[in-house]
Protein backbone atom coordinates (compact mmCIF):
# COMPACT_ATOMS: atom_id res chain seq x y z
CA UNK A 1 0.00 0.00 0.00
CA UNK A 2 2.45 2.10 0.83
CA UNK A 3 4.81 1.85 -2.18
CA UNK A 4 1.93 1.83 -4.50
CA UNK A 5 0.58 5.13 -2.64
CA UNK A 6 3.77 6.61 -3.34
CA UNK A 7 4.39 5.96 -6.92
CA UNK A 8 0.86 7.46 -7.40
CA UNK A 9 1.94 10.55 -5.72
CA UNK A 10 5.38 10.47 -7.51
CA UNK A 11 3.31 10.01 -10.95
CA UNK A 12 1.03 13.27 -10.40
CA UNK A 13 3.94 15.37 -9.55
CA UNK A 14 5.61 14.28 -12.88
CA UNK A 15 2.13 14.60 -15.23
CA UNK A 16 2.19 18.18 -12.88
CA UNK A 17 5.81 18.60 -14.24
CA UNK A 18 5.89 18.00 -17.39
CA UNK A 19 2.67 19.81 -18.46
CA UNK A 20 4.06 22.73 -16.76
CA UNK A 21 6.98 22.26 -19.09
CA UNK A 22 5.12 21.87 -21.97
CA UNK A 23 2.73 25.03 -20.99
CA UNK A 24 6.26 27.36 -20.40
CA UNK A 25 7.99 25.90 -23.49
CA UNK A 26 5.40 27.64 -26.01
CA UNK A 27 6.63 30.65 -24.57
CA UNK A 28 10.37 31.49 -26.02
CA UNK A 29 10.78 34.04 -23.69
CA UNK A 30 10.70 32.15 -20.99
CA UNK A 31 13.38 29.67 -22.40
CA UNK A 32 12.40 26.18 -20.33
CA UNK A 33 11.73 23.01 -21.99
CA UNK A 34 15.27 22.30 -22.64
CA UNK A 35 15.70 18.02 -22.78
CA UNK A 36 17.16 17.86 -19.57
CA UNK A 37 14.44 19.37 -18.00
CA UNK A 38 12.62 16.66 -19.35
CA UNK A 39 15.18 14.25 -19.16
CA UNK A 40 15.17 14.28 -15.15
CA UNK A 41 11.94 13.93 -14.33
CA UNK A 42 11.40 10.79 -16.82
CA UNK A 43 14.07 9.49 -15.33
CA UNK A 44 13.11 9.58 -11.60
CA UNK A 45 9.19 8.31 -12.82
CA UNK A 46 11.27 5.27 -14.40
CA UNK A 47 13.37 4.38 -11.10
CA UNK A 48 10.31 4.62 -9.44
CA UNK A 49 8.10 2.33 -11.77
CA UNK A 50 11.03 -0.18 -11.48
CA UNK A 51 11.02 -0.59 -7.67
CA UNK A 52 6.99 -0.88 -7.65
CA UNK A 53 7.24 -3.32 -10.41
CA UNK A 54 10.13 -5.52 -9.04
CA UNK A 55 9.90 -8.34 -6.97
CA UNK A 56 10.85 -8.72 -2.92
CA UNK A 57 13.19 -11.48 -3.87
CA UNK A 58 14.93 -9.68 -6.26
CA UNK A 59 18.37 -9.17 -5.05
CA UNK A 60 18.61 -5.78 -5.80
CA UNK A 61 15.30 -5.05 -3.81
CA UNK A 62 17.03 -4.02 -0.77
CA UNK A 63 19.15 -1.28 -2.44
CA UNK A 64 16.12 -0.17 -4.49
CA UNK A 65 14.01 0.62 -1.17
CA UNK A 66 16.67 2.24 0.27
CA UNK A 67 17.01 4.44 -2.80
CA UNK A 68 13.17 5.36 -3.13
CA UNK A 69 13.51 5.98 0.74
CA UNK A 70 16.42 8.48 -0.10
CA UNK A 71 14.32 10.15 -2.51
CA UNK A 72 11.03 10.58 -0.47
CA UNK A 73 13.81 12.50 2.53
CA UNK A 74 15.38 14.30 -0.37
CA UNK A 75 11.81 15.34 -1.44
CA UNK A 76 10.89 15.79 2.04
CA UNK A 77 13.81 17.84 2.78
CA UNK A 78 13.17 20.15 -0.15
CA UNK A 79 9.55 20.94 0.23
CA UNK A 80 10.73 22.11 3.47
CA UNK A 81 13.08 24.36 2.50
CA UNK A 82 11.22 25.46 -0.61
CA UNK A 83 8.56 26.91 2.06
CA UNK A 84 10.52 28.95 3.51
CA UNK A 85 12.08 30.35 0.58
CA UNK A 86 8.69 31.67 0.17
CA UNK A 87 8.69 32.88 3.28
CA UNK A 88 12.02 34.23 2.34
CA UNK A 89 11.17 36.05 -1.27
CA UNK A 90 14.51 33.84 -1.53
CA UNK A 91 14.92 30.67 -3.30
CA UNK A 92 18.86 31.26 -3.54
CA UNK A 93 18.24 29.00 0.15
CA UNK A 94 18.84 26.13 -2.33
CA UNK A 95 22.66 26.85 -2.54
CA UNK A 96 22.46 26.47 1.16
CA UNK A 97 20.82 23.20 0.57
CA UNK A 98 22.20 21.26 -1.90
CA UNK A 99 24.74 19.66 0.19
CA UNK A 100 22.33 18.61 2.85
CA UNK A 101 20.16 17.22 0.33
CA UNK A 102 23.23 14.46 -0.42
CA UNK A 103 23.78 13.76 3.23
CA UNK A 104 20.45 14.35 4.88
CA UNK A 105 19.62 11.16 3.17
CA UNK A 106 22.16 9.11 3.83
CA UNK A 107 22.67 9.94 7.42
CA UNK A 108 18.75 9.22 8.20
CA UNK A 109 19.38 5.50 6.34
CA UNK A 110 22.02 5.11 8.60
CA UNK A 111 20.58 6.32 11.97
CA UNK A 112 17.39 3.61 10.87
CA UNK A 113 19.57 1.04 10.24
CA UNK A 114 21.19 1.34 14.28
CA UNK A 115 24.43 -0.48 13.19
CA UNK A 116 27.65 1.98 13.33
CA UNK A 117 31.15 -0.54 11.54
CA UNK A 118 33.95 1.31 10.07
CA UNK A 119 32.64 1.61 6.82
CA UNK A 120 29.34 2.96 8.18
CA UNK A 121 31.02 5.30 10.15
CA UNK A 122 33.28 6.32 7.57
CA UNK A 123 30.59 7.00 5.00
CA UNK A 124 28.71 8.87 7.93
CA UNK A 125 32.08 11.11 8.51
CA UNK A 126 32.97 12.15 4.90
CA UNK A 127 29.44 12.79 4.00
CA UNK A 128 28.91 14.92 7.34
CA UNK A 129 32.03 16.90 6.80
CA UNK A 130 31.62 17.77 3.48
CA UNK A 131 28.35 18.72 3.46
CA UNK A 132 28.80 20.66 6.82
CA UNK A 133 31.91 22.79 5.38
CA UNK A 134 29.64 23.08 2.02
CA UNK A 135 26.62 24.46 3.60
CA UNK A 136 28.31 26.57 6.34
CA UNK A 137 29.97 27.86 4.21
CA UNK A 138 27.56 28.91 0.83
CA UNK A 139 24.86 30.47 3.83
CA UNK A 140 28.17 33.00 5.26
CA UNK A 141 28.90 33.79 2.08
CA UNK A 142 25.22 34.51 0.78
CA UNK A 143 24.47 36.18 4.18
CA UNK A 144 23.08 39.85 3.75
CA UNK A 145 23.27 40.18 -0.21
CA UNK A 146 19.77 39.38 -1.10
CA UNK A 147 18.77 36.97 -3.79
CA UNK A 148 21.59 35.82 -6.27
CA UNK A 149 21.19 37.36 -9.45
CA UNK A 150 20.10 34.02 -11.19
CA UNK A 151 17.03 33.54 -8.96
CA UNK A 152 16.34 37.25 -8.92
CA UNK A 153 16.19 37.03 -12.81
CA UNK A 154 14.04 33.85 -13.12
CA UNK A 155 11.58 35.46 -10.52
CA UNK A 156 11.30 38.70 -12.69
CA UNK A 157 10.96 36.64 -15.88
CA UNK A 158 8.25 34.09 -14.34
CA UNK A 159 6.05 37.14 -12.42
CA UNK A 160 3.33 35.72 -10.69
CA UNK A 161 3.78 31.69 -11.74
CA UNK A 162 7.07 31.42 -9.90
CA UNK A 163 6.21 31.57 -6.53
CA UNK A 164 4.90 27.53 -7.73
CA UNK A 165 7.25 27.65 -10.93
CA UNK A 166 10.19 27.83 -8.40
CA UNK A 167 9.58 24.42 -6.84
CA UNK A 168 9.78 22.53 -10.21
CA UNK A 169 12.60 24.75 -11.75
CA UNK A 170 15.12 25.33 -8.73
CA UNK A 171 14.13 22.47 -5.76
CA UNK A 172 12.44 19.51 -7.80
CA UNK A 173 15.11 19.65 -10.67
CA UNK A 174 18.08 19.98 -8.54
CA UNK A 175 16.54 17.68 -5.62
CA UNK A 176 16.00 14.95 -8.53
CA UNK A 177 19.48 15.67 -9.90
CA UNK A 178 21.50 15.40 -6.37
CA UNK A 179 18.89 11.84 -5.86
CA UNK A 180 20.26 10.42 -9.02
CA UNK A 181 24.20 11.89 -8.30
CA UNK A 182 23.70 9.89 -4.45
CA UNK A 183 22.93 6.28 -5.81
CA UNK A 184 26.80 5.33 -5.03
CA UNK A 185 25.98 7.16 -1.30
CA UNK A 186 23.04 4.62 -1.30
CA UNK A 187 25.24 1.81 -2.36
CA UNK A 188 27.49 2.52 0.35
CA UNK A 189 24.93 2.25 3.24
CA UNK A 190 23.55 -0.32 1.48
CA UNK A 191 26.42 -2.89 1.90
CA UNK A 192 25.69 -2.53 5.70
CA UNK A 193 28.23 -3.97 8.23
CA UNK A 194 31.68 -3.99 6.13
CA UNK A 195 35.19 -4.22 7.65
CA UNK A 196 37.98 -1.50 6.21
CA UNK A 197 39.19 -2.00 2.83
CA UNK A 198 41.30 -0.66 -0.02
CA UNK A 199 37.82 0.74 -0.67
CA UNK A 200 38.17 3.04 2.10
CA UNK A 201 41.68 3.48 1.52
CA UNK A 202 40.75 4.90 -1.52
CA UNK A 203 37.80 6.72 -0.94
CA UNK A 204 39.89 8.57 2.04
CA UNK A 205 42.74 9.66 -0.54
CA UNK A 206 40.65 10.84 -3.06
CA UNK A 207 38.34 13.15 -0.23
CA UNK A 208 41.38 14.31 1.28
CA UNK A 209 42.57 16.04 -2.12
CA UNK A 210 39.15 16.62 -3.48
CA UNK A 211 37.53 18.24 0.12
CA UNK A 212 41.18 19.96 0.98
CA UNK A 213 41.16 21.56 -2.85
CA UNK A 214 37.77 23.08 -2.62
CA UNK A 215 37.83 24.46 0.87
CA UNK A 216 41.39 25.94 0.53
CA UNK A 217 40.02 27.36 -3.17
CA UNK A 218 36.93 29.13 -1.24
CA UNK A 219 39.62 30.31 1.39
CA UNK A 220 41.66 31.83 -0.72
CA UNK A 221 38.83 33.29 -3.25
CA UNK A 222 37.07 34.61 -0.12
CA UNK A 223 40.26 36.69 0.80
CA UNK A 224 40.98 37.71 -2.42
CA UNK A 225 37.34 39.49 -2.21
CA UNK A 226 38.14 41.09 0.94
CA UNK A 227 41.35 42.43 -0.18
CA UNK A 228 40.95 43.45 -3.92
CA UNK A 229 40.68 47.17 -5.09
CA UNK A 230 38.79 46.56 -7.74
CA UNK A 231 36.14 44.00 -8.68
CA UNK A 232 37.37 43.40 -12.12
CA UNK A 233 40.42 41.40 -10.69
CA UNK A 234 41.00 38.22 -11.41
CA UNK A 235 42.58 35.67 -8.69
CA UNK A 236 45.28 33.70 -10.32
CA UNK A 237 47.34 32.94 -7.71
CA UNK A 238 47.20 30.05 -4.62
CA UNK A 239 45.05 26.98 -6.83
CA UNK A 240 43.46 29.44 -8.88
CA UNK A 241 46.76 29.28 -10.86
CA UNK A 242 46.31 25.71 -11.40
CA UNK A 243 42.53 25.40 -12.44
CA UNK A 244 40.03 28.50 -13.39
CA UNK A 245 37.60 26.56 -11.35
CA UNK A 246 39.36 24.41 -8.61
CA UNK A 247 36.37 24.37 -6.55
CA UNK A 248 34.26 22.83 -8.94
CA UNK A 249 37.58 20.24 -9.46
CA UNK A 250 37.17 19.37 -5.82
CA UNK A 251 33.95 18.72 -5.90
CA UNK A 252 33.87 15.92 -9.08
CA UNK A 253 36.88 14.25 -6.79
CA UNK A 254 34.76 14.34 -3.85
CA UNK A 255 31.86 13.10 -5.48
CA UNK A 256 34.93 10.68 -7.03
CA UNK A 257 35.16 9.59 -3.26
CA UNK A 258 31.76 8.55 -2.61
CA UNK A 259 31.28 6.22 -5.59
CA UNK A 260 35.02 4.47 -4.00
CA UNK A 261 32.80 3.65 -1.00
CA UNK A 262 30.21 2.49 -3.37
CA UNK A 263 32.38 -0.30 -4.64
CA UNK A 264 31.90 -2.50 -1.38
CA UNK A 265 28.73 -3.01 -2.47
CA UNK A 266 28.29 -6.16 -4.55
CA UNK A 267 26.65 -3.81 -7.37
CA UNK A 268 28.84 -0.71 -6.68
CA UNK A 269 30.54 -0.36 -9.86
CA UNK A 270 27.22 0.48 -11.35
CA UNK A 271 27.95 3.88 -9.19
CA UNK A 272 31.00 5.08 -11.27
CA UNK A 273 28.56 6.50 -13.90
CA UNK A 274 27.40 9.30 -10.74
CA UNK A 275 31.13 10.95 -10.60
CA UNK A 276 31.60 10.74 -13.95
CA UNK A 277 28.88 12.43 -15.29
CA UNK A 278 29.30 14.95 -12.39
CA UNK A 279 32.77 15.54 -13.69
CA UNK A 280 30.80 16.03 -17.07
CA UNK A 281 29.04 18.83 -15.29
CA UNK A 282 31.07 20.34 -13.43
CA UNK A 283 33.50 21.18 -16.24
CA UNK A 284 31.56 21.38 -19.61
CA UNK A 285 27.94 20.55 -18.92
CA UNK A 286 26.32 23.84 -17.04
CA UNK A 287 28.39 24.95 -14.04
CA UNK A 288 31.66 26.16 -15.77
CA UNK A 289 30.57 27.61 -19.28
CA UNK A 290 27.60 29.38 -17.59
CA UNK A 291 30.51 31.15 -15.07
CA UNK A 292 32.92 31.71 -17.97
CA UNK A 293 30.65 33.27 -19.82
CA UNK A 294 29.71 35.46 -17.03
CA UNK A 295 33.43 36.37 -16.08
CA UNK A 296 34.62 36.87 -19.48
CA UNK A 297 31.82 39.86 -19.78
CA UNK A 298 32.93 41.46 -16.44
CA UNK A 299 36.15 40.85 -16.02
CA UNK A 300 38.62 42.08 -19.19
CA UNK A 301 41.54 40.61 -17.77
CA UNK A 302 39.95 36.77 -17.71
CA UNK A 303 40.77 36.38 -21.57
CA UNK A 304 43.97 36.37 -20.27
CA UNK A 305 43.73 34.45 -17.22
CA UNK A 306 41.92 31.89 -19.84
CA UNK A 307 45.27 31.99 -22.57
CA UNK A 308 47.50 31.12 -18.87
CA UNK A 309 45.32 28.53 -16.71
CA UNK A 310 43.64 24.96 -17.39
CA UNK A 311 39.69 25.31 -16.99
CA UNK A 312 39.14 22.33 -14.84
CA UNK A 313 42.19 20.12 -14.24
CA UNK A 314 44.60 21.71 -12.66
CA UNK A 315 48.00 21.38 -14.04
CA UNK A 316 50.74 24.32 -14.55
CA UNK A 317 50.96 25.40 -18.05
CA UNK A 318 54.82 26.69 -18.60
Amino acid sequence: MIKTTLVAAAAVLWVAWVLALLVFRRHSALRVGTPREFVMPAAAMAIGLWWWFSRADWPGSYFLSLYMKAAVINGALLTLVWLISLARRDAGIMDVAYPMAAAVPVLVLLVMRGSWSPHEIVVAAVVGLWSARMSLHIGLRNAGHGEDARYAAWRKRFGRHWWWWSFFQVFAMQGVMIWLWSIGLVAAVAAGARPLGWQHALALLLFAVGFGFQAIADLQLERFKRTRTDRSQVLDTGVWALSRHPNYFGESVVWWSFAALALVHPWGWLALVCPLYVTWFMSAGSATPMQERYLQKSKPAYADYMRRVPVFFPWSRP
